[in-house]
């Protein structure tokens, strides 16, 4: 069954979505991709390096493979440092529905001077921000809604003790409610 049919016979929609993140110095870094204005849904905004539908016929690996290098030109032996984060599962509204999604979570530690390519049209530009400004794109609305889940994760999983106390354990409480 096509992804949308079974969404609409209630079953969630299915997504991998993989954060790309490098150090330099005692700084770290997110890569970010910039969405195409000519795509349908949320075009313009900003979206985790690599994010896509797990259609029903290919692994979610294979999937996070294939979209790492149609998004951004990732080959195979980019992913040597891939690294699984959580499966979280949330709900959220559109077109006054509320659907039901799953995401994959992935982070990918990679060369901060690594040059990434758009291969299917989906992606404007790349660049990258380091974490204590993240901020700034939530604050003006940039970023694609359910790319702050894949982040979210990633603060808890990889960046633990840049973030004060109460900041982590409010984060883990809000993911754990999505598992």
């Amino acid at each position: 069954m096509e992804r949308s049919l079974l969404s609409f016979f209630g079953f969630p929609a299915y997504g991998v979505h993989c954060n790309a993140w490098s150090k330099k110095n005692n700084s770290t870094f997110i890569h970010i991709a910039k969405r195409s204005k000519k795509i349908k849904k949320f075009p313009g905004l900003l979206d985790n390096l690599v994010a896509g539908g797990q259609p029903s016929n290919i692994s979610i690996i294979d999937n996070l493979k294939k979209e790492g290098f149609e998004e951004a030109g990732l080959i195979k032996s980019c992913f040597k440092n891939l690294k699984k984060g959580s499966t979280i599962h949330y709900c959220h509204n559109e077109e006054k529905k509320i659907n039901s999604a799953i995401i994959f979570v992935y982070n990918l530690e990679i060369n901060k001077d690594f040059v990434f390519k758009n291969m299917d049209g989906e992606v404007e530009s790349f660049f990258y921000i380091e974490i204590n400004e993240i901020y700034k794109i939530l604050e003006n609305k940039q970023l694609k809604p359910n790319c702050i889940i894949p982040l979210a994760d990633f603060f808890v999983r990889k960046l633990k003790n840049e973030f004060s106390k109460n900041g982590i354990n409010e984060i883990e409480r809000i993911l754990k409610t999505y598992e």
